[in-house]
Formats: structure tokens, sequence, C-alpha cells
């Protein structure tokens, strides 16, 4: 089985082209990566039970985090006879460091922002979310903040202590990226 993959620049030009659905998780699509204009939350492990709501008359651009999770829903795709796919190349990670434009939802309060740091850090280095909120609670107990009352100050100091933990080891390909997306969504509130 093979599908068409192309590069976050080629996709931006071709954008009207294309259905774009991502196949991230809820939390991801609306985490610090953001997501490609107008496009469409279809978690990969939904994917097969709701293919008869994939849109119809466009080729699908499929998009996840990194190429990865969307190169396999591609594959489902094309099992299922639908041959109209192409992959992202890259993910949102490469859209964000091509610089193209981004839809992000901006966290309502201190603690949704904390909530999206919680995810992005279960997420890359494969944790719960309980474990990554009690290992940050811990964090932020230090700073004389909690989960549920986090301060500017100590978040500010939360995602210093993040960045540097997890640029120590393997560090996720997007964690400039996630971090500049923490820190403007802090600027604002």
């Amino acid at each position: 089985m093979s599908f068409e993959e192309i590069s976050a620049e080629e996709a931006h030009r071709r954008r009207d082209e294309f259905h774009a659905i991502d196949v991230r998780a809820e939390h991801e699509f609306r985490g610090p990566l953001g997501r490609v204009r107008s496009s469409t939350l279809l978690p990969l492990p939904e994917l097969e039970a709701r293919v008869k709501e994939l849109p119809k008359g466009r080729p699908l651009l499929l998009i996840c985090r990194s190429g990865g999770r969307s190169g396999k829903a591609c594959e489902k795709l094309t099992a299922l006879g639908i041959d109209s796919v192409v992959n992202l190349a890259g993910g949102m990670i490469a859209w964000n460091r091509a610089k193209l434009p981004v839809e992000h939802v901006a966290p309502g309060s201190l603690a949704d922002l904390l909530e999206q740091v919680v995810r992005w850090v279960a997420q890359v280095s494969s944790q719960t979310p309980d474990e990554a909120r009690e290992l940050l609670g811990a964090r932020l107990g230090k700073l004389g903040a909690t989960v549920t009352s986090p301060t500017h100050a100590a978040l500010d100091a939360l995602l210093d202590f993040v960045e540097e933990s997890l640029s120590r080891k393997d560090a996720p390909p997007d964690l400039d990226l996630s971090i500049a997306s923490f820190r403007r969504s802090l600027a604002v509130l």
C-alpha cells in the first residue's frame, strides 16, 4: 500500500485542494503546536469506526504531531479502499518549523495552561497525565503554588524546569516549539 507524502510547505501551497484531517488526540489538537486551518479532528483510534464521517470530494490530508500516526492513518484508509489520502510529512512539528499559519485555542486560565503543559509532558515523557501532574505539582509546591492555584511566576519557573529537564535526555523534537507556545500563552494570561 502506498500513499503520497508531502512537505508542510507544499501542503500549505495546496491547502485548498484537501480536506485536512487531524488524527491526534483532542488535547494535542488544542495544544501547543496548534492545528492547520479548518482541519477536522478525528483521532486515530476512532478512525476506522468513524470512516463514514470523512468528507468526500477532495483528497484527505492526514495530519499528526510528527507524521507517524498520520502515516498509519493513510495506511488504514488505503486498506479500507480510500486511496485519495496524503500524509503531511513531519506533521505539525514540520508545519510549525516552516512558520506556516496555525490556529491555536488559547487557554482560558493559568490552570488551563498548566493542564496543557501536564498533557504535553505526559505525552513526550511516556507518563500518564496523573504521573505528570504529580511530578509538576510537586515542583509547583516548591515554588509556592499548587496545581489548582498556579501563579504566573510559578508557571514561568515550571516551564524553565520542564525545558531543562527534557533537554537533558533525548529531547522531544517539539521541545522548543511547545515551550515557546506555552510562554506566549502565559504572557497573555
